[in-house]
């Protein structure tokens, strides 16, 4: 028989708290103990989850304030607003064996940086706290980590469509990001109206998106000095980002170099798809799933790079599963097989 991994979801109310903890229900292992919320605290779970309206998982489980936070956990994730972790991380570091962090603190150890982007970030971690920034597909698990902050949603879908291109040094010149997010990506307390984002496209953030700086470290994988420009625009629908990145590519490059760099990257992730020539990554087919589509399309020395994915699954809950299932040594796959098709039309 499996062990049960227990678990605790901080910040279980929101968009993403809410996915994470449908997506574990669904895990053959792990089993969530604890759900936080400030504003649902003594109310049922399943009663205020959507998903749950048809079928119960865990009926009598209720959410729980924060300070009733008491017992030990094999593992945390806390899908916290940016800057409450910082204040209760010493407490909360010591009812886990590990933590996984779906907010922006901790992305950064650079102090200029949190000051821009994560103000209340700034300062020195609790001591003993060991924290590792984790891409599935790209990083190495460190096992001294007590934290593992997980990318942005905009920032790993841009940097699955561009991660090949720049690591083979393929690009000459500067690159430029177009990315796309549904309403979902705003979280709960969002101000805009339906009235306002309906049948409407403008522009989210022109400079200075947080996502940004987590985009800009692909300038250190590249062999030339390189550039990128990346602006975020708000779509009219609820889930999904699309990104549309433009690029120069040096002189000798051909489309099937290209294609080899990213065919070479991809052929053994269980979630990111290299698409064939000609296949155009789609919103329609990622989102409700963990997957990820990537193409290119390159003519003479230009090359477009897409990425379709579901911005509260893999660019957040499902990210977080999938990161817990490495750490953990089960299947990088384990609780998420079941997200595997998207409804189609």
């Amino acid at each position: 028989m499996n062990k049960i991994i227990t678990a605790a979801i901080l910040g279980g109310s929101g968009f993403v708290g809410s996915e994470l903890y449908r997506i574990l229900s669904m895990h053959p292992q792990i089993e969530v103990r604890f759900l936080s919320s400030e504003s649902q605290k003594g109310l049922f779970v399943e009663r205020q989850h959507k998903s749950f309206r048809f079928h119960n998982h865990n009926s009598a489980l209720k959410f729980s304030s924060l300070s009733q936070l008491e017992e030990h956990y094999d593992i945390i994730f806390s899908c916290l607003p940016n800057g409450r972790l910082p204040e209760i991380v010493s407490r909360i570091s010591k009812h886990c064996t590990r933590l996984f962090n779906l907010s922006g603190d901790y992305r950064f150890q650079e102090e200029n940086i949190n000051k821009v982007f994560y103000p209340a970030t700034s300062g020195s971690l609790p001591e003993g706290i060991v924290t590792q920034y984790f891409i599935p597909e790209f990083t190495e698990v460190e096992h001294s980590a007590n934290i593992i902050n997980l990318p942005g949603c905009m920032a790993v879908a841009a940097i699955y469509a561009l991660y090949p291109l720049v690591r083979n040094g393929l690009v000459a010149g500067d690159i430029v990001i177009d990315a796309k997010t549904g309403s979902s990506g705003a979280g709960k307390s969002t101000s805009e109206t339906h009235a306002e984002r309906s049948n409407n496209f403008r522009m989210h953030k022109a400079f200075n998106h947080r996502h940004a700086p987590e985009i800009a470290k692909l300038k250190y994988l590249a062999l030339d000095e390189l550039e990128i420009t990346f602006a975020s625009f708000s779509l009219d629908t609820p889930r999904g980002i699309y990104i549309s990145a433009y690029s120069t590519l040096k002189n000798d490059c051909t489309e099937n170099e290209v294609r080899k760099a990213y065919f070479s990257h991809y052929q053994e992730t269980s979630f990111v798809h290299y698409l064939k020539s000609g296949q155009i990554p789609m919103l329609k087919t990622v989102c409700g799933t963990n997957h990820v589509e990537v193409a290119t399309f390159v003519h003479a020395n230009k090359c477009i790079s897409l990425c379709s994915l579901d911005n509260l699954i893999k660019g957040a809950a499902g990210q977080a599963v999938q990161a817990a299932n490495i750490y953990l040594g089960l299947e990088a796959v384990s609780g998420l097989v079941q997200l595997n098709e998207a409804g189609w039309p």
